[in-house]
């Protein structure tokens, strides 16, 4: 209770500071507030592949599937890190048993391997060739590069913000009224880029072709909103 007073008189200081706040983001008496979105658009190629394969291992031994699977797995990093275009990282590794009425225990363990390059042709290459090591693909997905988005972002947001002015003067002009002020502006980041990945057949250990695979192009967008103040127009 000796802390009351204190906090009634810092209450009583912010007090006027809030009201003036409130009183700065007022529309004043005239005034018609609008609120209005826009969004530029645009379409690029998407630049970016990323693939998912797996090293999968089934038998009696929990200890020798583990073994089997470090091995197969030291291997195909090496093939990856001989690719110098192509950024390699290893994912998920488990190892668990299928237990059936009357039989041994039986063991599966995987480990996946994630890759990702800016030369779709050099990874998929790749990918063939870990094919025949035995990794079995994923799935592949095609992407506009981060860096990409963002050098596309600053032309993106001027084109919107651009449209965001038009679309208020004219509606303030349908209106008989004039745009007096600005505010409030959100601005989004370019988005999009990604399509959703699409799964591949478990690919044999026999010699076969490449994966093929063709990225097409991706709509990048960037949004904006604002609210808008409108004033009656001067005689």
């Amino acid at each position: 209770m000796r802390h009351l007073p204190c906090t009634i008189a810092i209450m009583a200081l912010l007090a006027p500071v809030s009201a003036a706040l409130a009183a700065e983001t007022s529309a004043p008496p005239g005034i018609t507030v609008i609120h209005l979105t826009e969004k530029a658009e645009r379409l690029m190629a998407r630049d970016r592949l990323r693939a998912g394969l797996a090293v999968e291992v089934t038998g009696p031994v929990a200890q020798q599937v583990q073994a089997e699977i470090n091995r197969r797995m030291e291997a195909a990093l090496a093939k990856a890190k001989s690719v110098t275009t192509v950024k390699a990282e290893t994912g998920g590794y488990s190892v668990y048993p299928q237990r059936d009425p009357g039989k041994p225990p039986l063991w599966h363990g995987q480990q996946t391997l994630n890759l990702m390059s800016d030369a779709p042709a050099d990874l998929l290459a790749l990918m063939g060739d870990l094919q025949q090591q035995g990794l079995a693909t994923q799935g592949l997905t095609f992407e506009v590069a981060e860096e990409t988005l963002r050098k596309a972002e600053d032309g993106l947001t001027a084109e919107a913000l651009a449209a965001l002015r038009q679309r208020a003067d004219k509606v303030a002009g349908d209106l008989g009224m004039s745009v007096q002020q600005i505010r409030d502006i959100t601005v989004g980041n370019a988005e999009g880029g990604a399509r959703p990945p699409f799964p591949m057949m478990r690919a044999a250990a026999a010699a076969a072709p490449p994966p093929v695979a063709e990225p097409g192009d991706a709509q990048i967008s960037v949004t904006v909103q604002a609210e808008i103040w409108l004033a009656p127009k001067g005689p």
